[in-house]
């Protein structure tokens, strides 16, 4: 069974997604709702994928962070985006710090589906 690290300050967004992904298969999950609490779940859990939204505090890095020190633990980590933020030079760095998709708010489910079936 994969597991899955859900990173995002809206607990709507976290139960949305993690609505998707038990449709998805057999995934266990879990929730962070910031910066520091996502590194400690990485550290203590070694999940298999990460979704993590960008946009988790008025300082609007903290997603940067987390996918940075994500990648320096390890850098064949699978992490997700999944961003409000459309730009492309955005998308562009997140892709260049090792994030291996980017999904823009709002989503249709089955692209999230179809990223996750991508890394089974």
């Amino acid at each position: 069974m994969k597991k899955v690290l859900i990173v995002d300050d809206s607990s709507y967004m976290r139960m949305f997604v993690k609505k998707i992904i038990k449709k998805g298969g057999s995934y266990s999950t879990f929730e962070a709702s910031g910066k520091e609490e996502a590194i400690e779940i990485y550290k203590t859990e070694n999940p298999d994928i990460v979704i993590l939204d960008l946009n988790m505090s008025e300082f609007r890095k903290d997603g940067i962070d987390v996918l940075t020190e994500i990648m320096n633990i390890n850098s064949e980590a699978v992490v997700i985006i999944i961003s409000a933020v459309g730009y492309e030079e955005v998308k562009d760095e997140c892709i260049a710090l090792g994030a291996k998709s980017y999904i823009r708010k709002p989503f249709d489910t089955q692209v999230l589906l179809n990223t996750l079936e991508q890394y089974k």
